[in-house]
């Protein structure tokens, strides 16, 4: 028990191993929860081309719902494995915001699971892969 209290209220930083695996859970956290929203543009596309959200960024609504499957698609798969990280949570962040510009006027129960996924790629954007990527594995791993 005195364990765990010394570690609960520690000040101490992670160690590096746990702290990629927190990194690593958190990474995987991110990319699993948005791939069902990019999966339900893909089933539904035909409703979505029809008219996606009046053409959010002014591109048109085709090429704004391709890159919104994109985004939630393949930019989770990237989070997932680790590859790419940063760009990957950028792009997911950049399509949060448009989703929370979109959602702005509406109640606080619609827009705020946008701005929670804006928040974690934010987070994620800032943290990185982490050691237990194939990030790492490509271009940090020491060569022998």
């Amino acid at each position: 028990m005195k364990h765990l209290i010394n570690y609960l209220v520690s000040r101490d930083s992670f160690s590096g191993n746990f702290y990629s695996f927190v990194i690593l859970n958190f990474r995987s956290f991110c990319g699993l929860m948005m791939l069902p929203y990019g999966y339900g543009k893909i089933v539904n596309y035909d409703r979505y081309a029809a008219d996606f959200f009046g053409d959010p960024i002014g591109i048109g609504d085709i090429p704004s719902l391709w890159l919104t499957i994109f985004a939630q698609t393949i930019c989770p798969i990237m989070l997932l494995v680790g590859f790419q990280t940063r760009l990957a949570a950028s792009v997911l962040a950049f399509n949060m915001m448009i989703a929370v510009k979109f959602h702005f006027f509406d109640s606080f129960n619609i827009k705020v699971l946008p701005a929670l996924f804006l928040g974690l790629y934010l987070i994620q954007l800032l943290l990185g892969a982490g050691k237990y990527s194939l990030d790492y594995f490509l271009f940090f791993q020491k060569k022998n």
